[in-house]
């Protein structure tokens, strides 16, 4: 009866050992994945950010160009009005 209870034991200490050593195993595995997920996660931070910072600087560009053409529109207007003012003054002074 002693034997068997050895062997029985024996056969619970070697089902602990190989449970142990699949919860290291199954361990492992998961802080690989946790670290290839950081990574990967870390990647997907940092493009967001840089397309962030492109949008921002392209943003800031379209407001220059929509400055610039503003007083393109507006200088272009007063030169036009200038120019059918003069021809409008030149046509009053040949009628009269």
């Amino acid at each position: 009866m002693l034997l068997k209870h050895g062997k029985e034991l024996s056969d619970h200490e070697r089902r602990i050992t190989d449970l142990n050593n699949k919860m290291t195993d199954t361990l492992k595995s998961v802080d690989e994945s946790n670290k290839y997920l950081r990574e990967q996660n870390n990647r997907i931070l940092e493009a967001v950010i840089r397309g962030d910072e492109k949008s921002e600087n392209h943003k800031d560009e379209m407001e220059v160009i929509n400055r610039q053409n503003l007083w393109k529109v507006v200088t272009i207007a007063i030169g036009s009005s200038s120019v059918i003012y003069l021809i409008l003054q030149q046509l009053m002074h040949f009628i009269h």
